[in-house]
This record gives C-alpha cells, sequence and structure tokens, in this order.
C-alpha cells in the first residue's frame, strides 16, 4: 500500500496539496484525471518519491529499508515512474542529439541503436514473456532518432522493466500520440504487467478508453479531490471505418505541396512507396496512419527538414526542392507544431515565462498575444516559469507561440496531446475560426474525431 497522509507541497513559493490524504491499497489500478494544471503529474511524483512534501508523510508500506540510501535504491526498484516527457529523457544519456537526426543518413555516423539503451540488459530483454504484439526484437538495431512516438513507447516502457520488475508502474500520458493499435497494444500490455507481473497501474490519461485492469478513477481539481470511485471495465467502442476521402473536392487549384512517385528508404527498408499527393491552397487534411508509417517524415519533407526532398519530386509553393530556394526561404511561410518541440525545448528557456519566451521569438505580430492569452483562458501560469507549468499547459504556450503568426500553411503533429477535454475544445474552436482565412492545414491525429470536426480531406498511409 502507498499512503499519502496530510501532505502538504511547496513549489515556486505555492503550497499546493495542502493536508492531502490518499490510500492506494494492493489490488487497485488506478486512472487520475482532471483539467490541465489540476497537479495530476505532481501528484505521481509524490506517490512514486520523486519529489518531497515540506508537511505530512508519504508512507511506501512494501519497503522495508534499514536508512536512507537503502530506502532510496528499493524505491527506484520497485517504484518505476515513466514520465510525459519520456523522450527528453530518454536521450538525455546521449550527447548531441537532435530531432532533424532521424530523417539523415546514418551510415556514417555513430548514432546510438536501441540495443544500446539497454546497455547490460538487454539479455533479460529475451526472458520476459509478453504478447508478440509488443515484441521489440525488430527494433534493436534502429537508431533511436528513427523510432517513432509509439516505438519510443514500447522501448522505453520495457527498458523500466529489465531493470526490475517493480511494485508499482506510473506512467503519466502514455496514451498520447499513439493510433487506435498502437493503444489497444498498450493497454493489453499494461493489463499483461498487472496480471502476470503483479505490479500495480497508476496512469495519467484524458481517454475514455483504458486498460481493463483499472479499477478506481481519482479527478483532481486545483490539487484536491473533486471525485474519486470505482471504475466497471468496459470494453473499448470500435474503431471507426478508415475511408481515404474524395480528393477531387479541392477548394482551389493551386498547389502548395506536391508529392510525386514519393520513395523514402532507410537501409533498404522502405518507409513510403510511391505516393503521390497535391495539397491544394486552402484545403483542410488529416495524415493518418499507423505510428511508424511516415507521417511525421512527410512533414519533415515540406517543412524543409529532410534532405532527402532534394532526390526526389517534392514541389512546394510551386517550386521543386533544390531549385535555388533557401530552407529559410520555406520555413517562413510555413507555421509547423509538432512533438519535438516539447521534447527539445531549449534548456536556457525552461527559467523564461511563457509569456517570456513568446516574446523572445521573432514575431510579425507581437501585439495579439494578449487576444489569444485571453482566448485560451491561460492567464493564471501565462507569467510562470516554464518548468513550473504542466504538460497542458506547455502545450497550449508552445501553440499560442505557433498561432502569433499567420502563415500560408499550417502543419500540425499531434497538436492535442496533454490537453484535457475543454483545452482540447478551445483548440479545435480556435482552428475552425483559424481555417476561415486563406490558409492550407494538415493535421496529424489518431482521432477520429478530429478528423470529422475539422478536415475534408484525408491521405493515409499504411
Amino acid at each position: 500500500m502507498i499512503e499519502l497522509n496530510n501532505v502538504t507541497l511547496l513549489k515556486g513559493g505555492r503550497k499546493l496539496f495542502e493536508n492531502f490524504s490518499l490510500k492506494i491499497r494492493p489490488g487497485e489500478h488506478w486512472v487520475i484525471q482532471g483539467d490541465n494544471g489540476a497537479g495530476k503529474t505532481l501528484l505521481l511524483q509524490l506517490i512514486a518519491g520523486a519529489i518531497h512534501p515540506v508537511s505530512g508523510e508519504v508512507h511506501h508500506h512494501f519497503i522495508a529499508a534499514e536508512d536512507w540510501d537503502d530506502y532510496y535504491h528499493q524505491r527506484l526498484q520497485k517504484i518505476h515512474l515513466v514520465p510525459t516527457h519520456w523522450l527528453q529523457a530518454f536521450l538525455s544519456g546521449f550527447d548531441g542529439l537532435f530531432y532533424q537526426q532521424r530523417y539523415y543518413s546514418v551510415e556514417e555516423t555513430n548514432l546510438p541503436k536501441v540495443r544500446d539503451a539497454f546497455g547490460e540488459d538487454l539479455q533479460k530483454l529475451r526472458v520476459l514473456d509478453f504478447s508478440e504484439s509488443f515484441n521489440i526484437n525488430n527494433l534493436l538495431e534502429l537508431e533511436v532518432t528513427r523510432l517513432s512516438n509509439g516505438q519510443l513507447k514500447k522501448v522505453i516502457i520495457m527498458r523500466q522493466l529489465v531493470k526490475s520488475v517493480p511494485k508499482f508502474l506510473i506512467l503519466d500520458y502514455p496514451f498520447d500520440g499513439l493510433d487506435a493499435e498502437s493503444r489497444r497494444d498498450l493497454s493489453g500490455f499494461i493489463d499483461e504487467i498487472a496480471l502476470k507481473l503483479g505490479t500495480q497501474i497508476i496512469i495519467v490519461d484524458h481517454g475514455p478508453s483504458l486498460p481493463n485492469v483499472i479499477n478506481r478513477r481519482l479527478v483532481l481539481n486545483k490539487f484536491n479531490i473533486e471525485k474519486i470511485g470505482e471504475i466497471v471495465p468496459a470494453p473499448a467502442p470500435p474503431s471507426a471505418p478508415v475511408q481515404e476521402q474524395n480528393t477531387a473536392k479541392a477548394l482551389a487549384a493551386e498547389p502548395v505541396v506536391e508529392m510525386k512517385d514519393l520513395t523514402i528508404a532507410y537501409s533498404g527498408k522502405k518507409i513510403i512507396s510511391g505516393l503521390d499527393w497535391r495539397i491544394n491552397r486552402g484545403e483542410r487534411w488529416a495524415l493518418t496512419g499507423r505510428n511508424g508509417s511516415g507521417k511525421t517524415t512527410l512533414f519533415s519533407l515540406i517543412y524543409a527538414d529532410h534532405p532527402m526532398a532534394y532526390s526526389q519530386k517534392v514541389f512546394l509553393f510551386g517550386r521543386r526542392r533544390g531549385s535555388g530556394e533557401s530552407i529559410w526561404d520555406i520555413k517562413k511561410r510555413i507555421n509547423y507544431f509538432g512533438p519535438e518541440q516539447i521534447h527539445f525545448l531549449n534548456s536556457g528557456h525552461i527559467t523564461s515565462s511563457g509569456r517570456e519566451y513568446i516574446l523572445l521569438q521573432a514575431h510579425k505580430n507581437p501585439g495579439r498575444l494578449q487576444q489569444l492569452i485571453d482566448f485560451f483562458e491561460s492567464q493564471a501560469y501565462i507569467d510562470e516559469p516554464l518548468r513550473n507549468l504542466s504538460s497542458g499547459q506547455l502545450q497550449l504556450v508552445l501553440l499560442m507561440n505557433m498561432f502569433l503568426d499567420d502563415k500560408e500553411l499550417l502543419l500540425l503533429d499531434e497538436p492535442f496531446q496533454f490537453l484535457d477535454p475543454h483545452n482540447h475544445a478551445k483548440v479545435t474552436q480556435y482552428l475552425n475560426h483559424y481555417l476561415e482565412r486563406d490558409i492550407t492545414l494538415v493535421l496529424i491525429t489518431h482521432d477520429e474525431r478530429d478528423v470529422a470536426r475539422w478536415t475534408q480531406l484525408r491521405k493515409r498511409l499504411n
């Protein structure tokens, strides 16, 4: 059992979780929910013992230690906390990595591979007996910068398990960025961990579909318990049928992006083969497909991050890549938002407030910032240091930074990650208003509801 007794946390000079108490009993598996900034991630850290209260106590009744060092090492073995920004933490052990490296040829570089992440624990990986859908043997020879979002999550969880089988596995937003099938796979794997290993699960997630083993729900509101209760397992809703929408319904004849017979391959393995795609001015596209199918790679070709654009038939704003325009000529016409902006956020910016961070960037229209702050109801945290923001609040700051400038093409790679339902709806509302202008939009998403809300055309990758 884990027990929090009258806990008070101090952060940024503020008292949080004042006199907060909670018991997590044997056999209980929890989901923690609540608005962005409600305290979900901080509560996970308190439960895991990763941060310490200024008053009150956190008891891990399954740890019997003689001294502090012994307690510390037992805690790391018996409680595994996988944070929201798992990619940043995962890559912190490798020097000099940058997110564009996933697109470059690696024959003459020495990038770390998945097997390197396991080190001496690699042999233990073969001992773990889990379903074939979560097998990562086929990923071991890939570079860590080449993995998709879903593949990285698999690797990180498996790396935690080979170190030691935990009493508690605590996962912060484990499902964000996963396609429906990968979410089902991960849910099934979490169920297997709980049933086969006797590990208790605690997750933060906003989604309606949870692992079957989850049987308790805690809803936070401003660092207090709003609701707590049991969950009766329910089958996951069936996936909506996937149909590529009729691309003949073009809104305009002027192409913004054209790809002809596009083929992308790494080490002889084709990721994308023979792709034809034309995006006309003013159209709204959803780019869908399984994790690892090449969606973010296509965005990198458009945003001039991928060097293979020069050897392929890729046309941007009517000109073929490599015909004389610079990368910056292209980027100044495109707004891009993706997960890398959180994972690779400059460490020098984390002490800046949200407002300061945005104003440090080169914007044509900084006067609109207050309008965005009002629209996204961010007055309470916009002047807080970035390091003090929740994942959802940081996501909104980065979105506001992008929305501050109108550009011809808007590329959104999983913009709704970490957002609670209210903020998800606010971003959707803003995009619907924003799209009334003559701006071309492409969205990467795994949520069919987002596709239905505000896109008109779909390109699906296999």
